[in-house]
């Protein structure tokens, strides 16, 4: 976490220097709410920030600060909320109002499009981007996806197929397509030549993760334990990072992880425990590591450990993330699966009283000094819609693994999460 924090401190200096530089607003808000895990206010101060500064020196409007904040007032707002996805809407009709040619608000709006079942909205996009940036891989990529997500009577398996091809035809060395594409192919029914995609978008790029993760899954699925345990310690060795320790670093937290749900399944939970430390020594704040064990140790019987897990990681996360709410929330179900319903509610209580405590109030410069006060006021907290998904079996949770536009992890769909939230409000009615 050092260089993340060198990183805040150096675009901080940036701002201080040019409040108006709009990538440095965006690059800050992107640290502060993917790498830092802090909530969707401290990328809105960002945002809002920088749409200020480039009114108050009468600049046109930024396009790539409209699409990043919309991108994240919808994969920050809950996927079922109108409102996050109304307010997103509007954003990226600004930044096309900014750039009609950009590909980025295009891109993503399709896909948001897409996440809401509006295929045929999402496909103007797509196609809309095709007309003046037809080499676009991860355009075509996401157009593949989105017609593989219609109804299945109206799924066009070969067209899917052309889509994924021309992706790789324009850029043959992108390693997420190569994974989209594996991904779609497993649907299919055709795990060889998922597996030959998989192996292929290792080749092209030795250090995308999220393939190597793919991979190992695939082969847990479908081959044997061994062959999977090769292919993760395969990937961390080629992930890697200097500086990175004995747990290979933060790019490797996801195959550590994957491994060790490799290991709970066959029995081994000495190995498992090995490897979930592992995960948690590159990445302290990977959810799906801290779940994934605290779960196995429910299992066992084990709940002091489970609970030592949970309360350690929470408290790395700011108040507003979302990844502490989904901690709390796997938490509480843990209890309530033990038949714990005391303790259940005990946790449930613990967080809606933190959720009441930490309301947001806009945080909004008004004069370029308060880049100052965006500072101090989140320092002391601290790719990629999704696009695909598989899901996972015997899991009270019912986990999905989802491809993030070239990352494979895992999360409570947003069913269950409206599930957990309607039990929620059932809560608090009898706590009137």
């Amino acid at each position: 976490m050092g260089n993340l924090a060198a990183a805040e401190e150096l675009y901080l200096q940036a701002l201080r220097s040019r409040p108006s530089h709009a990538a440095a607003w965006v690059a800050l808000a992107q640290l502060r709410t993917k790498e830092l895990r802090q909530g969707a206010k401290a990328g809105r101060a960002c945002y809002q920030s920088a749409e200020r500064e480039l009114q108050r020196i009468g600049a046109k409007p930024n396009a790539f600060v409209y699409t990043a904040w919309a991108s994240m007032e919808y994969k920050k707002g809950k996927e079922d909320d109108v409102k996050s996805v109304r307010k997103s809407r509007e954003l990226y009709r600004k930044a096309l109002e900014a750039d009609p040619r950009c590909s980025a608000a295009y891109l993503q709006l399709g896909v948001m499009e897409s996440e809401c079942g509006n295929f045929d909205t999402a496909k103007e996009c797509f196609e809309k981007v095709l007309t003046f940036d037809q080499r676009n891989s991860r355009v075509l990529q996401a157009y593949a996806i989105m017609e593989s997500r219609r109804p299945r009577d109206e799924v066009n398996s070969r067209r899917v197929l052309d889509l994924f091809e021309r992706a790789l035809r324009v850029n043959p060395r992108d390693a997420g397509v190569y994974q989209a594409y594996a991904l779609y192919v497993v649907e299919l029914g055709d795990i060889d030549a998922a597996r030959d995609l998989l192996k292929r978008g290792t080749e092209v790029d030795k250090r995308h993760a999220p393939v190597w993760q793919a991979w190992g899954v695939l082969e847990t699925r479908y081959n044997t334990a061994k062959v999977a345990r090769d292919v993760f310690q395969q990937g961390i060795w080629a992930c890697a990072q200097p500086g990175g320790g004995q747990s290979g670093g933060r790019r490797c937290a996801r195959l550590w992880q994957a491994w060790g749900v490799l290991e709970d399944q066959e029995g081994d939970h000495a190995a498992a425990r090995r490897c979930f430390s592992r995960a948690l020594d590159a990445d302290q704040r990977n959810v799906a590591a801290v779940t994934a064990w605290a779960l196995m140790e429910a299992d066992l019987g084990n709940f002091v450990d489970a609970r030592s897990i949970f309360e350690r990681t929470l408290k790395y996360f700011s108040s507003q993330s979302d990844d502490k709410t989904a901690v709390w929330r796997a938490y509480e179900i843990m209890e309530e699966r033990a038949g714990n319903y005391r303790r259940a509610q005990q946790v449930f209580q613990r967080s809606m009283r933190e959720d009441m405590t930490s309301k947001d109030e806009e945080i909004v410069p008004e004069r370029t000094s308060d880049v100052d006060m965006v500072d101090s006021s989140f320092k002391e907290k601290s790719k990629e819609v999704e696009v695909s998904r598989w899901e996972t079996e015997g899991s009270d949770l019912g986990a999905e693994v989802w491809m993030n536009n070239g990352s494979i992890e895992g999360k409570v769909p947003a069913k269950m999460m409206k599930k957990l939230r309607n039990g929620d409000s059932k809560k608090k009615e009898k706590g009137r």
